[in-house]
């Protein structure tokens, strides 16, 4: 090759690459820009700084062998910030066959958030739930308890023979109960307890269509748009339900990973209606709220 073949082929390969370099610095800025818009989050994704995205303030304790059985997981705070304060009950029922131990992460999760739960093998017809309360509420009055007058229920209360929701109370315990697939099923026969401000259902729609029946307090149902097994029973309850309900169907979530996906959601709704935080309504209720928008497909009605 001549010396003047050799510089045009050499100036030849120089500007081919100056243009592979641009393309490439085109490339790059334009993925910046792109997740810039973002939040440096992939689009349906949530706001990675709301609070219930990540873990509450305070550590918790876990001890899978509690409960009126001894097969009940129980998850509550403790540590620094937690000294004479009172925390608002949760129940859980799991999943069919599955076991509490299954769920330690998410409930921890919770729990670090102020909440005592305990969560129950699930028979499908709650009352496992109903007996962990009663323990709960032993377990409040009893001075050798980890969990002596640590759980919000008035110094006044009293429950009156005939039953939970047939004899009726005297005084307050601030609890809701919820559930994943057969757990949902087991707290809709449940949801008529008088001591119940709300109830949670994710992945589990009744069966007959009738669990929405039994609801006197505001509820929420969680779906996943992957779930052949349950969201379409979900969304028959949907339409059966008279009281205030919220329903998501969470983008790219299946049966399985529905309570996964669907903690934050789970956190917020508990603060709001055990905790107080009446702000809260807006993210659940309004068009642009955080359980609104992006993987969150919700509605609402009866509010």
């Amino acid at each position: 090759m001549k010396g003047r073949e050799i510089m045009k082929f050499l100036k030849d390969r120089e500007t081919s690459f100056a243009h592979f370099m641009r393309a490439c610095l085109v490339l790059a800025i334009a993925s910046i820009l792109m997740f810039a818009s973002w939040g440096c989050e992939p689009p349906g994704t949530s706001d990675p700084d709301y609070d219930t995205f990540s873990d509450g303030p305070h550590r918790t304790t876990q001890d899978l062998g509690s409960g009126p059985s001894g097969n009940s997981g129980l998850f509550y705070p403790t540590g620094v910030g937690t000294e004479g304060k009172v925390f608002p009950i949760f129940l859980w029922g799991c999943g069919g066959g599955s076991a509490p131990r299954d769920y330690a992460v998410r409930m921890n999760r919770i729990a670090s958030h102020g909440f005592v739960v305990i969560a129950e093998v699930s028979s499908g017809s709650g009352e496992e739930l109903i007996e962990a309360l009663e323990w709960l509420i032993e377990q409040n009055n009893n001075s050798r308890s980890p969990l002596y007058k640590r759980l919000d229920i008035s110094p006044d209360y009293y429950a009156e023979p005939g039953g939970c929701s047939g004899g009726g109370t005297v005084g307050t315990v601030n609890v809701a109960a919820g559930g994943h697939s057969l757990g949902s099923v087991g707290t809709f026969a449940i949801a008529d307890d008088s001591r119940l401000r709300t109830t949670i259902h994710v992945a589990g729609g009744s069966f007959d269509g009738r669990g929405p029946n039994n609801l006197r307090n505001p509820a929420a149902y969680l779906a996943g748009e992957n779930d052949s097994l349950a969201t379409s029973n979900v969304e028959r309850d949907y339409r059966n339900t008279t009281v205030p309900v919220f329903m998501t169907v969470m983008k790219g979530v299946g049966h399985i990973d529905a309570t996964e996906k669907g903690l934050p959601a789970i956190i917020a709704w508990l603060h709001w209606h055990l905790g107080g935080q009446t702000w809260r309504q807006a993210d659940f209720l309004q068009p642009g709220g955080v359980f609104t928008t992006g993987m969150w497909n919700s509605k609402s009605k009866n509010w």
